[in-house]
């Protein structure tokens, strides 16, 4: 699936230096759209396209020296902008997780260990519906896909023994 704001998200990927792949996965799991306003049980919103919690608000009026309103309306009707700031939260979580990638794009759901795998396996599955995904040829995998490929049967063999582990 192509999605709709792929030159916005393929600009913002080259600007943070982030593989092609990732912000289309992470709206295609996140489904944000614009105006769209998601409640969470902690009082926090989701919103837009990438689902950027109301929690980043605070820091963004530090960056920009704009309004928490103007922020707000911009993070839920402003694509370009939405997605923007879903590329600076990953590029800090890179920066937080040392470079691992895939960590990164789980504490872009959550911090909560379980929660964080859960949502690394939704982004690896979903990279392989996207036609934003780095190029291939035939059956060859991309670096980058090989390397979502390891991750995920990384992530299952832990899984596995867990479950084992509770029989």
């Amino acid at each position: 699936m192509v999605s709709p704001y792929l030159h916005c998200m393929m600009m913002v990927s080259s600007f943070h230096h982030l593989p092609p792949n990732v912000l289309p996965s992470i709206q295609q799991v996140e489904g944000g759209r614009p105006n769209l306003v998601s409640e969470n049980k902690n009082g926090t919103q989701d919103l837009g396209v990438m689902q950027i919690n109301t929690r980043w608000i605070e820091p963004l009026k530090r960056t920009t020296g704009e309004t928490g309103a103007t922020i707000y309306k911009r993070l839920k009707e402003d694509t370009c902008y939405n997605i923007a700031v879903a590329g600076a939260i990953m590029k800090l979580y890179l920066r937080e997780t040392n470079g691992d990638m895939m960590q990164a794009i789980g504490n872009y759901h959550s911090h909560t260990p379980y929660l964080n795998n859960q949502y690394q396996l939704k982004i690896i599955k979903a990279s392989y519906q996207t036609n934003a995904s780095a190029v291939s040829l035939g059956n060859h995998l991309s670096p980058y896909q090989r390397r979502l490929l390891k991750a995920k049967q990384k992530s299952n063999k832990h899984y596995n023994r867990k479950i084992k582990k509770r029989s």
